[in-house]
């Protein structure tokens, strides 16, 4: 063999360790890559809100402008904090909103009567009946059921009501 063919020899070597060490680097890359991409939550379908979900226009409004900027994980953080939905649904909820879904806005609280009112409607205390009320407390007193049951029929007081008056007694 001449010196030509030695050299040439040593080049194709070195050749070939050069692609061995590149395809050991791309397949260690692509390794790493992959598995990264497997821990990264991907959903087949969008997941789907709990039924019963109530906001008010203005926060599904909010929840879509946010998302629609392309900030959806910023928008289910707003959304959790402001209806109190755990993360997970509220983050249902920002895709169902995405997809142009309408939920149901919250229910006005019930009126609460009139403090006034509410002592008209009541039956006074007379003494006959404060007479029983004192007894039936020295037969019971740590529960006074039977009084506080008595109490609540006879003037129409919720159980709070009916546990102060007779710790007034």
């Amino acid at each position: 063999m001449d010196h030509r063919s030695i050299s040439m020899l040593i080049m194709l070597s070195y050749g070939l360790i050069i692609v061995v060490i590149l395809a050991l680097v791309m397949s260690f890359a692509i390794a790493r890559r992959s598995s990264t991409a497997r821990h990264a939550p991907t959903f087949s379908s969008p997941p789907t809100p709990p039924p019963g979900v109530r906001l008010t226009r203005e926060l599904q409004e909010e929840t879509r402008d946010v998302a629609s900027r392309g900030n959806p994980e910023q928008a289910a953080k707003n959304l959790h904090k402001q209806a109190s939905l755990p993360m997970s649904q509220a983050t249902a909820v920002v895709y169902a909103l995405q997809a142009g879904q309408v939920f149901a806005e919250p229910e006005p609280p019930a009126a609460t009567p009139e403090p006034e009112s509410a002592q008209a409607n009541r039956a006074p205390v007379d003494a006959e009946l404060l007479a029983t009320l004192r007894r039936l407390v020295v037969q019971d007193r740590l529960r006074r059921t039977a009084a506080i049951r008595l109490l609540k029929e006879r003037t129409g007081m919720n159980t709070k009501e009916a546990r102060r008056f007779l710790d007034a007694l």
